[in-house]
């Protein structure tokens, strides 16, 4: 004789591993982890796409912001005039530079330790000629993108763990109590009737 008919396939046997059904057995809580992996799975999505939304939005404006930078500043050639007093620094020095016609700017700027006086260093300046940071760059508007939406994705999926661990320690918590509440009730019959 045959073993008969199996009841349901691979899908079928899925199915009722991930939502328990209609087991006589089955308790309350065993729906917990079907649907929070349910609610789990859907928070994921909103967070994959808040990421998404957050990166853009910052490399939007950091672009702006580099292409306002690329228009407002501009590179000149500094003559070194002299070194600023009490500055002993081992990478970078402080000195005083002059640019223009006749050096008419003059600033502090840093600048390797071994530049010398006289020496030629380009400099960034803004329309008003004072010295500022050189512009940066797109790869660097990437970069702070990338790096809000990682921040977004990592933050937000340590939330949403710590709160799915969370409430499966609670949800066992109350598992075990009910178990060994109806253990007390039925232990001492079932080791009444099987010695």
């Amino acid at each position: 004789m045959g073993a008969g008919p199996v009841s349901g396939g691979v899908l079928a046997r899925l199915r009722r591993g991930v939502w328990p059904g209609a087991n006589p057995l089955r308790r309350r809580t065993d729906l917990f982890e079907p649907v929070a992996l349910l609610v789990l799975s859907a928070a994921a999505m909103v967070v994959l796409l808040c990421s998404f939304i957050a990166s853009q939005a910052v490399l939007r404006d950091h672009l702006a912001q580099v292409n306002a930078e690329h228009v407002d500043r501009h590179q000149v050639t500094a003559r070194v005039l002299s070194a600023v007093p009490g500055d002993d620094a081992a990478v970078v020095r402080s000195v005083a530079v002059g640019w223009g016609a006749e050096a008419e700017h003059v600033a502090v700027i840093e600048v390797p330790t071994g530049t010398q006086l006289a020496d030629s260093v380009p400099i960034w300046v803004d329309p008003q000629d004072r010295p500022v940071p050189p512009p940066r760059t797109r790869s660097e508007a990437t970069q702070a993108a990338g790096t809000a939406g990682a921040a977004v994705l990592l933050g937000s999926g340590a939330v949403l763990g710590g709160l799915f661990a969370a409430a499966r320690w609670y949800v066992v918590k109350r598992r075990l109590a009910a178990w060994e509440e109806e253990w007390a009730k039925i232990g001492p019959h079932w080791r009444h009737h099987h010695p």
